[in-house]
């Protein structure tokens, strides 16, 4: 059961919070610039810690389907005594007294209004856990990406680029910002196995 989108989808969709960076430069001198391209989706799902989320939320997303689960299970028990009752009291009925009908008809009807309460409360439960699911990816993925953005901008300090591009970006139109970049280095995977080198970072919660 997919209970989340993917983290491709949040990647897409956050990519538009800037990785294009220019530290300095007259822009008259464009042609003398150092750039330096890099590829954000390829460095979000290639770090260790986003991968160490993703396999995170994979397992809190087992956990409440397996939940879930449990609490159909306890549901439909309580369905097959229901379902039980009635029967005794088809079989029984031209040989029960007068009390003894009403003690079996309330037993039916109190079963079937905590079949109905549980119900209602598995249904709540699961949108509620299914909501802090997608509300955790989204916020860990912002906090992701914006870590990537910072590690980039030391990154391109120390190398003395004065701009980095984000070739993933795309126009409305469903093109790559930048067509052709002459001279721009691809920074991806030093900053992918430096990310891995580095310390996770703390979570946001």
């Amino acid at each position: 059961m997919n209970l989340l989108p993917s983290i491709d989808f949040v990647v897409r969709l956050a990519l538009f919070l800037v990785i294009s960076i220019i530290l300095s430069a007259d822009l008259a001198q464009a042609h003398d610039m150092k750039i330096a391209s890099v590829d954000a989706g390829k460095i979000f799902s290639h770090w260790d810690y986003t991968i160490g989320f993703e396999d995170k939320v994979e397992n809190l997303k087992k956990s409440l389907v397996a939940k879930n689960k449990e609490r159909i299970q306890t549901i439909q028990n309580l369905i097959e005594r229901q379902q039980k009752l009635s029967k005794q009291y088809q079989k029984a009925e031209g040989d029960m007294t007068v009390e003894q009908k009403a003690q079996m008809d309330q037993s039916y009807k109190n079963l079937g209004r905590e079949i109905k309460a549980l119900e209602q409360d598995r249904l709540d439960y699961f949108k509620q856990e299914q909501l802090k699911l997608a509300e955790l990816e989204k916020q860990t993925s912002r906090f992701i990406l914006k870590r990537i953005n910072d590690f980039i901008k030391v990154f391109a300090k120390q190398q003395d680029y004065d701009m980095v591009v984000e070739l993933a970006g795309e126009t409305t139109a469903n093109l790559p910002f930048f067509l052709h970049l002459d001279g721009a280095v691809d920074i991806t995977d030093t900053i992918i196995m430096q990310l891995n080198q580095s310390a996770n970072p703390q979570s946001h919660q």
